[in-house]
This record gives structure tokens, C-alpha cells and sequence, in this order.
């Protein structure tokens, strides 16, 4: 037991209650008197990340961006706290910064290049933003290699399987369209608006409809 053990403590009922400033006023009161105590800085760092993941997924009016402000502070006392970086990744992809989120979700993985999370978030990343769902599919069976049984990961793959099948029918029908079958007539004539090619009896472009 130290001299700070019981304020400590308090600060841990208070966030307990989700009186999360009182207890990071406790703890910064401390620290401000004595910034070399690692005891406190632990303590202070598991206040303020548990405060702002609970704004990250209360749905807080301006949480996202006071969450931002937390993490921030976590990174400024521990440089290399992965869960921090992950974090703020989350917080950023929250208020549409996706480039800020995705260089935090990288920093977090080259902390920790074990942490599945991270791996699922990159995955939501490709899919939702960059609507590469080939590299996004690659992500969420990074994560599903930590664990088969990860929920998140497990319908988030199914899904963009799904949307690249679809993509792929998608292209096998618009192939099937611009490169007709010529076993019926053995001609094909050019649309002069398109370019695509059509059967010789065709009335109209199979493509953009225009007539011939």
C-alpha cells in the first residue's frame, strides 16, 4: 500500500459509477503533484482509456471528438499503448476521417502485429471506405486466425464474400453483353454510340438500349 493507494481507489468506485471526470480530476490532481509516479500514470491511463471507449460507444454528443482528446492524452504518457492507437483509429473512422483512422489502425498493428481487433477494423476500412472488399476479405481472416470463433469477423466475411459473388455475376452478365454470341448469324454490328458489339438482328444495343 502507497500514500496514493486510497485515491486510487476512489478514482476506481468513481468510474465505476461512470463518474469519469471526477475521477480523472482526482488522479490528475496527484499526478500533477508527483509526474514521476508510475502508479498513478498506470491508473490515470486505465481512467481515461475506459472513459473514452465508454464515448466511443455511447453515442455521446460530442463524445467522438472528447474521446479523441483522451486518447491523445494516453498517447502523450505512453507512446507505444497500442490499445490507445487503436482507439483513436475508431474515433476518427466515428466523425469520418477515414485517413487519420487508418494511420492509427497501422500504428496500433506495428505496437502489436498480434492484436485481431485491430485486424477486424481494418477490414470495416476497406469495405465500407475504399469499397475493396478483396482486401477487406484478406483482414477479416487475419482476424479469424486469432480466433476461428470471433463473431464480428466471422459475419463481417461472410458478408463481403457475398458482395464479391455478386460483383462477379455482375461482370459475367455485362461480359455475356458485349460479347454476344455470333453462332445464330455470324455477324455482329458496332453501336455507334457505345461501342459495344450486338447480334446483326438486333433491333436495339443490348447495352445502352439505342436504336440502330
Amino acid at each position: 500500500m502507497t500514500k496514493y493507494t486510497k485515491i486510487i481507489e476512489e478514482a476506481i468506485k468513481l468510474k465505476k459509477q461512470q463518474k469519469f471526470e471526477e475521477a480523472l480530476e482526482l488522479l490528475n490532481k496527484i499526478r500533477n503533484e508527483d509526474p514521476n509516479s508510475e502508479e498513478v500514470k498506470k491508473a490515470l491511463i486505465k481512467i481515461l482509456l475506459d472513459y473514452g471507449g465508454y464515448l466511443n460507444d455511447e453515442m455521446v454528443l460530442g463524445g467522438y471528438d472528447k474521446a479523441i482528446v483522451y486518447f491523445k492524452k494516453i498517447i502523450d504518457l505512453d507512446p507505444n499503448n497500442y490499445r490507445a492507437w487503436y482507439n483513436l483509429g475508431i474515433a476518427y473512422f466515428n466523425i469520418d476521417n477515414p485517413k487519420l483512422a487508418l494511420e492509427s489502425y497501422k500504428k496500433a498493428l506495428e505496437i502489436n502485429p498480434d492484436y485481431m481487433y485491430c485486424y477486424y477494423n481494418m477490414g470495416l476500412f476497406f469495405e465500407v471506405v475504399d469499397q475493396d472488399f478483396e482486401k477487406a476479405l484478406k483482414y477479416y481472416e487475419k482476424a479469424l486466425s486469432y480466433d476461428e470463433n470471433f463473431m464480428y469477423a466471422l459475419n463481417a466475411r461472410n458478408d463481403v464474400r457475398k458482395k464479391l459473388d455478386l460483383l462477379k455475376m455482375d461482370k459475367s452478365y455485362n461480359l455475356e453483353i458485349d460479347t454476344p454470341s455470333t453462332s445464330d448469324t455470324g455477324n455482329l454490328k458496332k453501336c455507334k454510340k457505345c461501342g459495344t458489339l450486338n447480334r446483326d438482328s438486333a433491333k436495339f444495343c443490348d447495352n445502352c438500349g439505342e436504336k440502330f
